[in-house]
């Protein structure tokens, strides 16, 4: 009975609990430390602490070793190879250290430890070739048939090991399936998580309608000011003509249709004829701004000429299928340091400004040579 309580309780538990502190503690705190040599060693000073502490508990209470690949099973599907392979290769000398603290050493059973994790390690990459089995379930099919596995071929170097089916292998199994469905439901927890946290960061940085990215992504961009970004900007500020009149004349939704048109033309132009080195924002309303890194003011005011071309081609339709031509106002200014970017957004606001007030339709290029 206590074997039963044991393995298919007491271990899983023990078990669970250091996968919970990997999965949320060291998630969390230890890999943000800036020396990702000191994250590791921590991590693994831990792991192999765990270790001895599992085999110590299993020793004592049965002579016997199990669950012993847990950690290495789920590092090798969940985190990457390379850390699946660093967790089984630490069993081996931890399990000596509690073989020689318990005053029962053998370089058989260490012979055996070894050659069951290179057979683990060889298992687990031989399911992972299965390409028509899902990672979880490759996963749990792992988990489960190496740590019943395990204890069958380790055990009988031990004395007074339990040899009876309902003595190891249910017990077992039953334990098994308890870790992955802790470790299933806790990832489909952090999935979930993750996908929020991409969400909020999506409604944080870019515009709903038009999925261009929005002003306080363009500031976030100004205000860190990383050494490896590039220095020289130039910053054109765009505004559709007329759009108070379009949306007295067509309404709202319609007013919204034509923001959309017009930001769908900039991310199709601009991913043809320059999709490198150029980002797009919508501030608010009906004003834009198209940010040029490391490029010529000369070679993005002939772009932007060319998308103004290209734009009066083509004509929006509203769901009365009207035709409306659609014209946009221009400045453009450049930043020959990451610094002046708002300087620059200032300068091309005021081009931008003039180009209204002087007919709109065109684009004001002040520092440009014509």
């Amino acid at each position: 009975m206590l074997e039963m309580f044991i393995l298919g309780l007491m271990t899983p538990i023990i078990t669970i609990c250091f996968l919970f502190c990997k999965y949320y503690f060291f998630r969390i705190y230890v890999v943000s430390l800036e020396r990702k040599l000191w994250a590791n060693i921590i991590f693994y000073f831990f792991l192999s602490t765990f270790y001895f502490v599992i085999g110590s508990f299993n020793y004592f209470y049965l002579e016997i070793v199990c669950f012993q690949y847990v950690v290495g099973i789920t590092a090798f599907f969940l985190d990457g190879r390379i850390r699946g392979y660093i967790a089984f290769a630490l069993m081996p000398p931890v399990l000596t250290v509690v073989e020689l603290v318990n005053g029962v050493y053998s370089a058989a059973t260490i012979r055996y430890i070894f050659l069951i994790m290179l057979g683990s390690i060889a298992f687990c990459e031989l399911i992972n070739f299965l390409t028509d089995i899902d990672l979880f379930s490759k996963y749990a099919a792992s988990l489960v048939v190496i740590s019943i596995a395990s204890p069958v071929l380790i055990g009988a170097q031990w004395k007074n090991v339990p040899q009876t089916c309902e003595q190891v292998y249910i017990p077992i199994l039953i334990g098994s399936i308890i870790i992955v469905g802790f470790v299933y439901g806790y990832s489909a927890a952090l999935q979930r998580k993750e996908v929020q946290i991409l969400e909020l960061r999506y409604e944080a940085t870019y515009d709903g309608l038009t999925d261009l990215q929005n002003y306080d992504s363009f500031s976030n961009y100004v205000t860190e000011n990383d050494t490896e970004k590039p220095q020289v900007h130039v910053v054109v500020m765009l505004d559709i003509d007329n759009f108070k009149q379009i949306n007295d004349t067509f309404g709202h939704l319609e007013g919204n249709n034509v923001i959309k048109f017009f930001a769908a033309s900039l991310k199709i132009f601009f991913n043809k004829n320059c999709p490198k080195n150029v980002e797009i924002y919508r501030f608010g309303g009906e004003e834009f701004c198209i940010l040029f890194k490391d490029q010529n003011i000369g070679d993005c005011f002939d772009l932007m000429l060319r998308f103004q071309e290209e734009l009066s081609s083509k004509d929006f339709l509203t769901d009365k299928r009207q035709p409306v031509n659609i014209t946009f106002s221009g400045g453009i200014a450049e930043a020959n340091e990451f610094d002046e970017i708002d300087k620059a957004v200032k300068a091309a606001d005021m081009a931008l400004y003039l180009a209204k007030k002087t007919g709109r339709a065109k684009i004001v290029c002040p520092d440009c040579e014509i």
